[in-house]
Parts: structure tokens; sequence; C-alpha cells
């Protein structure tokens, strides 16, 4: 056994001493340096970040095809996910990002809040997945989801960042910003306005999403929009319209970006309001210096480790070049002692 270890160890000796000769030792250390990338170290650093939560709106009047990107006909949700997905991918990495929806007067948080960079691929396919079909409710309260939002975004120590076309189903005059005001100044945010601003009708979708017909004031009404014309519509007969001037009254079933009500709403919250038409609009009002802040974030140390290993494979490149050099500097050194200068003599 003895033996055997002394001759394993003798062999060893040799092949180090050839490796130190050739070069190859660097090639090994280069990729012994490159292990830890496997476990994606990350260190904290002092950085810039823009901490947000997206907040998207997902009722029913998200579905009118009123906004021409990327194509005409496009319909205002496809137009928020890209402006989240390309709003995300612009924040400085180190930021932490959470994505919400909202219908009715609630905002779900679909996951906490993630690294920008580390998590991208995963957070831009729950991004892209969003689609009606997890709406909750029909209704639509933006006053009362932004009041949510803002606290769940305080809670979290986010900017809020609200996509919207401001329409609300029951349809009011004038939002009630009460409860709104109140958290004025708590967080930063913004609000990003989608849809035309012609009225049009909203679709409704079979499961390939296509459109088979558009809400009508009666639909509206059965929605339970207007209980005072509820009986009147309960009468009719089946795919019979209510006598003209009826329903004049019901708007519910008709949608444009509702500009009036969102500024309203900007200024109970303090938010910018900024109407949107392609996602390089909401990138471009995200780049403000107010929504940054100096924060400890996780960084990605992979490229420490590339750059250590880098360095030894050039050494490695270039050992016999090295070799060479040391040895002439050494040999002129002996060369012309004064040592030397003496024996010669």
């Amino acid at each position: 056994m003895h033996h055997n270890l002394k001759h394993w160890w003798g062999h060893f000796r040799v092949h180090l001493r050839h490796a130190i000769q050739n070069g190859a030792i660097c090639y090994f250390l280069a990729g012994l340096v490159l292990l830890p990338v496997w476990f994606e170290p990350q260190m904290q650093l002092k950085s810039v970040v823009q901490d947000t939560l997206f907040i998207i709106d997902i009722s029913e009047s998200m579905n009118v095809r009123d906004v021409n990107y990327p194509k005409p006909q496009t319909d205002r949700l496809t137009l928020a996910k890209l402006a989240v997905r390309e709003s995300m991918a612009s924040l400085p990495c180190g930021s932490r990002v959470s994505v919400a929806l909202f219908a009715g007067d609630e905002s779900l948080v679909l996951f906490e809040p993630l690294e920008v960079c580390r998590h991208f691929p995963a957070i831009e396919q729950v991004v892209s997945g969003l689609n009606r079909r997890m709406r909750w409710i029909g209704d639509s309260w933006v006053t009362n989801a932004l009041t949510a939002s803002i606290k769940e975004a305080q809670k979290r120590k986010l900017n809020l960042v609200m996509i919207t076309d401001g329409d609300e189903m029951p349809q009011r005059a004038a939002p009630i910003v009460t409860d709104l005001a109140k958290l004025r100044g708590k967080i930063k945010g913004v609000l990003l306005g989608v849809g035309g601003d012609a009225l049009q009708p909203i679709p409704k979708l079979n499961q390939k999403d296509e459109i088979v017909g558009y809400w009508t004031r009666e639909d509206a009404v059965l929605e339970g929009n207007h209980p005072n014309l509820l009986p009147t519509v309960r009468a009719l007969a089946k795919g019979e319209q209510a006598p003209a001037g009826m329903l004049d009254e019901v708007t519910e079933h008709i949608s444009s970006f509702n500009k009036t009500f969102m500024q309203a709403l900007s200024q109970a919250s303090g938010f910018e309001l900024v109407r949107i038409n392609k996602p390089a609009d909401a990138v471009n009002a995200l780049k403000n210096h107010d929504y940054q802040k100096q924060a400890m974030a996780d960084r990605d140390a992979r490229w420490i480790f590339g750059l250590v290993a880098a360095v030894f494979i050039l050494i490695g490149w270039f050992w016999q070049t090295i070799r060479t050099f040391f040895a002439n500097k050494r040999l002129a050194k002996v060369r012309f002692s004064p040592k030397l200068k003496t024996l010669a003599k």
C-alpha cells in the first residue's frame, strides 16, 4: 500500500512538473475557477435600483381592439403586456419587480418581488401568459383598484406602475377619490393609459379569442349596472331590443380611453399620467430619476470568475513566451552582475 502511494505520488509530481513547464496548469486552474459559476454566485453591491410593482387591468374593456401596435386592431391587453415586458427589461439589474392584476375593486399580486435580471425569463413567461380568462369578475372600479394597489406596493416598498384604459363598469361621472387622496405621497408611481379616443363596442369572445358579437345596452343592464332598468329589459323577448331612447343612459357596452377620469385619478394620487401607444412610451415614462434609489442589491458575480479564468487562459496561451522573457531577463541580470565581472577578470 505504502509502495503504491509512493509510486503514485512520484507520477503525480512528474506530470505536475510537465504541466507547469508547458503551461497546461493554467488551463486546469481556469477550469477550477469556473466551477462556482454553476451555482450562480451572487454578491451584494450598492446599486441604483428601481423596485416596481406593475399592475395590469384585465377587465372586459381591455379586449377592445383599438390599438395599432404591434399591428392594427390589437387589443389593449396585448399592448399592456408588451409595455410591462419592455419596461422590466429597461430596469437596472438589482431592481425588484412584481406583477399584479386587477378586476372589480381588487388587485391580485401574482408573485413576491424578484430580482429582474436573474429572474427575467420566468417573469416574462408569466406576463406573456396573462389573458382575459384570468378575470374573476367583469366589473371594474379603477379608483378602488388603484387604492388597493398602492397599499400592496407600500407593503413591499415598491413603486407602482398601473396600466389601464380608465374605463369603469358601472360607469361614474367622476371618481370618488377620498380614500385614494389619503395615500397621496406614500409611494411613487405612474399611470399608463391605453386605448383609443373614439368609443368602441366591447367585443364578446369565444374560446379561440375570436369576436362572436358585441355587448349591447341590454346586456349591460342585465349585468346589474342599472337596477332601475332591469325589470324593463327582463321583460323583453330574447333578441328583442328596448324601445328607442329608453336605454340612452346606458354606456357600459362601449369604451374608450377615459382621459378625464384618469386625470382625476392622477391628481388625487400624485402619479404622473402618460398615454402610451407603444411599449417605448412606457419605457420612456419610467426613465425618471425620481423612481430610482440607492440600495444594496443582489448582483450576478459570475463575471468575476469568468474574468479570472480568462486571465489564466491567456497566461497559458502565452506561457512559453512568458517563460522565455523571464529566463532571458534572469540571464541578463546574471551576465552583467558585478560579481561575475570580478570573476571574469
